[in-house]
């Protein structure tokens, strides 16, 4: 078992990294990844870093998602009731880090529309989008996909 397998990975929301850096934990560049150094046993954070423990990943394909929905770039409709209001707002911190992690590595950390990868000196991101489909007949929108997109 390599280093970067053995590592005690925690689940820390973007928020909460500089906490999370003052109380022990170190980022591994290749995993791109917040971990505890010294936990306690495998898997078991020590101390104010099991507040971040990790928790299973999550599938590449959600329940419901149409991974074939829409193509390129585009703009969805979306009723002003719901602006907003996303995916992020709806869920933990938490599980909203462990779902941007899942687009990116389903995506091979590469924009799905440019294919080009993060690169930091350039201040290019990638950054999780959601597919909504709206029914004006209903009224009813939905989420169809999350997809991986640069920041360009």
């Amino acid at each position: 078992m390599t280093e970067h397998h053995a590592r005690t990975y925690l689940d820390v929301p973007y928020a909460d990294k500089d906490t999370a850096k003052a109380a022990g934990a170190r980022w591994d560049p290749t995993a791109k990844r917040w971990y505890d150094p010294h936990p306690i046993q495998a898997g078991q954070p020590r101390g104010e870093l099991g507040r971040w423990m990790a928790r299973a990943d999550v599938s590449d394909l959600l329940p419901g998602e149409d991974r074939a929905f829409g193509s390129g770039l585009f703009v969805d409709m979306v009723p002003s009731s719901c602006r907003f209001t996303n995916v992020r707002t709806c869920v933990s911190q938490q599980d909203w880090e462990r779902l941007r992690r899942m687009i990116n590595r389903r995506a091979g950390h590469r924009c799905e529309i440019c294919d080009r990868p993060e690169d930091r000196d350039t201040r290019l991101w990638l950054e999780a989008h959601e597919r909504w489909a709206y029914d004006t007949a209903t009224g009813v929108q939905a989420l169809r996909r999350l997809i991986c997109l640069c920041s360009d």
